[in-house]
């Protein structure tokens, strides 16, 4: 659980829209959220999309059960960085993920799962991205876990559109802002998108200046999407056994962002190669 006194933590505070009032307004979705540059809760996402309130772990089962995938694992509820994938059928990390003490001794998620590429079974009942874009859209990735994992505190580089079809997450969230309060790991790792400070577990000896940052807290449930602008700080806490599914559109042009800059030695590394920089995490 989060310790709510030892951190600035906001409630409630992501303002909400309901998905049919941007389809009456003939409202542009994207670019009312890319220009405001805020989180923002789509809720009802139902009313207009009632094809997706069937999706549940069955659901799954019954459309790719018999699918091989790729699973992430963690010695802990922390899912930080994904590494040392194990595979398995779909409905063997089902049965896994159902038990008390998984089999395997670690905890199992299947996250970032590119429905194109990974699951085209699936791919024909998601409507929403035909709101969104063309020019815009980047991937579609499926998230499929249990309850009690956490992802590390990150940002992305892209807009988000993520969307709760089973069970409920945590999003806490922060602005670009809080940055340099935030302790990012070095823009020379292999990771720099992440803190190694956890909101959940807050250490204020270790990271003192974490004092000072503003935490947004929105709980989304079935039918909701939540939108997370570029370089927005976020911990995602599973409740339950979730279903996800998230869209990620190209950025309308370069933030001026702490995180874009410290992301220039990676975009380099891309062009030069690795061999150049040491090995750090």
């Amino acid at each position: 659980m989060i310790n709510e006194a030892a951190i600035n933590l906001y409630p409630n505070q992501i303002p909400q829209m309901k998905l049919k009032e941007f389809v009456d307004k003939k409202i542009d979705i994207y670019e009312f959220c890319s220009k405001n540059k805020k989180p923002l809760l789509i809720t009802n996402v139902y009313e207009v999309f009632p094809e997706l309130a069937q999706w549940s772990p069955e659901f799954l089962r019954e459309k790719a059960g018999n699918k091989v995938i790729e699973v992430n694992t963690s010695k802990t509820d922390v899912f930080q960085e994904y590494h040392q994938p194990i595979k398995m059928t779909l409905d063997e990390y089902a049965r896994e993920i159902s038990l008390d003490t998984p089999t395997s001794g670690r905890r199992l998620y299947m996250g970032a799962q590119g429905v194109n590429q990974s699951f085209p079974e699936i791919k024909s009942d998601i409507h929403f991205d035909q709101m969104l874009p063309s020019e815009k859209l980047g991937l579609k990735y499926l998230w499929y876990g249990p309850g009690g994992n956490t992802t590390g505190l990150h940002y992305d580089t892209m807009d988000n559109f993520f969307m709760q079809l089973y069970g409920q997450k945590r999003w806490i969230l922060s602005e670009p802002d809080s940055f340099l309060n935030l302790y990012p790991r070095s823009a020379f790792s292999h990771y720099p998108r992440v803190t190694d400070f956890n909101p959940l577990r807050p250490d204020f000896e270790k990271f003192p200046r974490a004092r000072k940052v503003k935490f947004y807290d929105v709980t989304i449930n079935p039918g909701n999407i939540l939108y997370a602008p570029p370089y927005w700080w976020h911990q995602v806490i599973s409740y339950s056994t979730i279903i996800s599914v998230n869209i990620w559109c190209a950025t309308s042009k370069l933030k001026a962002e702490w995180g874009a800059l410290q992301l220039i030695p990676t975009y380099i590394k891309g062009i030069l190669g690795h061999s150049i920089f040491p090995k750090q995490y």
